[in-house]
């Protein structure tokens, strides 16, 4: 088992003067990470993270996901869209943007979605040309 640590920074200069925050986050009892650089071609809905709770190759087991992040590195947006059994949520991800989450769960009164139920996430490039996306994720 390990620690993973991830760092948030923020920058910004106003009127001469630079305000932000710096926050560092570690989850313990890390067992296992993946990380992936993707295409996602133009017109395709393109899954790049399977959660199932039965083992196969690229799945992952819902509650065993401390951490993800998927980071959208062309210039123009994405939709990500994260789905469970009986819910979906879409996420506009504007270039160089990154959507992220460090728990399983989501709160119940937020459209009753539960990451613990989370059974998918996909994107769609929303301009002809595609675009490249990664995703980094931590598991126990």
């Amino acid at each position: 088992m390990a620690n993973f640590t991830y760092f948030i920074r923020e920058r910004v200069k106003l009127n001469g003067v630079e305000r932000g925050t710096n926050v560092e986050i570690k989850i313990p009892g890390i067992n296992y990470s993946d990380n992936r650089v993707m295409t996602i071609p133009s017109g395709s809905i393109t899954e790049i993270i399977n959660v199932d709770n039965l083992p196969g190759a690229g799945t992952f087991t819902s509650s065993s996901i401390k951490y993800a992040r998927v980071t959208n590195h062309a210039t123009s947006s994405i939709n990500l869209e994260v789905s469970g059994s009986t819910s979906q949520m879409n996420f506009l991800i504007t270039g160089s943007g990154s959507f992220m989450f460090s728990t399983e769960f989501v709160v119940p009164a937020f459209n009753h979605f539960i990451y613990n139920d989370l059974r998918s996430i996909k994107a769609t490039a929303l301009t002809g040309g595609g675009a490249t996306l990664s995703y980094f994720i931590a598991l126990t």
